[in-house]
């Protein structure tokens, strides 16, 4: 009896359940993306991950739109172009000049500031609810991703992802100690739900991804040459309106001739302290995890305070404890009187970030961490801790135009001899809607971590 209540309530979960959504773009349309965050935090919904599925944007419209109804036919617009059976997800082309030294910038999928262009471009085809084919690729000097070619079936309860699909595991909004978009997009296989499920609103994600080649991978008594395999999961519920809780895993295992089997991921996974931190050759692999909360306050002002607390490996032998510790806290405004957002974030790790003895390349993809923009401003292979702050104000202007402007510090520690220096950047960009496009202008100039200068100016056009 208790089986067939079970096999009808599947039954009717599967016939009220709705397609798949294809996703919002991650740090490659900076204009649009700011404003589909403000309404998400507007409608009380919090947050730990991206990217944002269109289909849940497109449901916290109604609730934010009571706040800020000029927000919101924004949005609205630009979800329009994904409403129909085919078309254009986004496009953009930027122009730029450079001087002074070369630097990865935060969170640009591994351009770095000498890069004279940037060109992004995706198109989809969902001939219906169930299946859904994205072409995308993403383009800048020395580098060409097909982010965002992906193709998706399934339902908003289990919809599957199979191609270089974007992750970002955090709620903080410049930066994610696991996964953020500060490398090169890898190709991987994700499954994950976008409409919740229970009253608690439990979300999960999990994926297998592949990294890019390192000849730097120990195996006996020497090395190998392969890519090491990155697996993550990632789960979510949400006990009270806008409080938001969840936990993260990442392993990074195999390559060459390190080749592990499912059964061995699964004990490394439920036991690592035993499988996966020996501080031997013959361990498992290398991983990392992270607790992470974000709680939204509607009344008097709007706000989201966020934290993420994460750790390299465990510590003690002890399977809840985590080792290397990382803290991050963010504060985020998404309405300060008619105009005005902001954010503000602060992050500190300790050692041992993105390097391993087993993958003297670390976690990193294509040359970039994989995680926090800041070990990206640092020497390969040092696992030094450091402390990083961000803060961010958009404001709007009148005729619909925009000005945003953010400034990045890091400071690492001085513990491993190399005399670092405090690194600052200011980024600063205008831009005006042309039509259903945006174009402007933009500028980063800074100081890198080795007393370099650097700075970029360029001209964009968005859609």
């Amino acid at each position: 009896m208790r089986f067939c209540f079970l096999m009808l309530a599947l039954l009717a979960t599967a016939a009220q359940a709705r397609g798949v959504s294809p996703y919002l773009p991650v740090n490659i349309s900076p204009e649009i993306e700011r404003k589909i965050e403000r309404v998400l935090l507007l409608a009380g919904q919090p947050s730990l991950k991206k990217p944002f599925a269109a289909a849940s944007v497109l449901d916290a419209l109604p609730r934010a739109c009571e706040r800020d109804e000029a927000l919101c036919a924004d949005v609205r617009r630009y979800l329009g172009s994904l409403a129909r059976t085919a078309g254009i997800s986004y496009a953009g082309l930027t122009a730029s000049v450079d001087s002074g030294g070369d630097t990865a910038l935060p969170n640009r999928h591994g351009m770095t500031s000498q890069s004279n262009h940037e060109a992004a471009l995706a198109a989809y085809w969902q001939p219906g609810d169930a299946f859904l084919v994205s072409a995308g690729v993403l383009s800048y000097q020395g580098e060409n991703t097909p982010t965002g070619t992906v193709v998706s079936f399934g339902s908003d309860l289990l919809q599957f992802d199979l191609g270089y699909r974007d992750h970002w595991w955090s709620p903080a909004q410049d930066n994610a100690m696991l996964f953020s978009t500060q490398a090169a997009t890898m190709p991987s296989v994700t499954i994950s739900n976008y409409r919740p499920l229970t009253k608690w609103k439990f979300q999960y994600e999990a994926f297998v991804a592949r990294m890019s080649e390192s000849s730097n991978i120990a195996f006996g008594e020497g090395t190998t040459t392969g890519h090491p395999q990155l697996a993550g999961l990632h789960l979510s519920i949400e006990p009270f309106p806008g409080w938001s809780v969840g936990a993260s895993r990442i392993m990074q295992y195999g390559g060459g001739e390190r080749e592990d089997s499912f059964s061995d991921l699964l004990a490394a996974f439920f036991n690592p302290a035993n499988n996966d931190n020996t501080g031997t050759n013959g361990e498992f692999g290398n991983q990392v995890a992270s607790l992470s909360s974000q709680f939204v306050v509607g009344d008097p002002l709007p706000l989201t305070v966020y934290v993420e607390y994460a750790g390299e490996d465990t510590s003690t032998a002890r399977n809840f404890r985590l080792g290397n510790a990382a803290l991050s806290i963010g504060l985020a405004f998404p309405k300060l009187g008619n105009r005005l957002s902001a954010v503000f974030e602060l992050t500190e790790w300790q050692n041992a970030w993105y390097v391993h003895h087993i993958y003297a390349d670390g976690l990193l993809h294509e040359g970039h961490v994989i995680g926090h923009w800041g070990a990206d401003w640092r020497l390969v292979g040092d696992g030094v801790g450091a402390r990083s702050a961000f803060a961010r104000l958009n404001f709007d202007l009148a005729g619909g135009g925009a000005i945003e402007a953010s400034y990045r510090q890091l400071d690492n520690q001085d513990y491993t001899g190399v005399a670092y220096e405090t690194a600052h950047e200011i980024d600063a960009r205008y831009s005006k809607p042309v039509g259903q496009a945006f174009a402007g202008a933009e500028l980063t100039a800074g100081r890198d971590v080795f007393g370099d200068s650097y700075s970029r100016v360029g001209a964009f056009i968005r859609f």
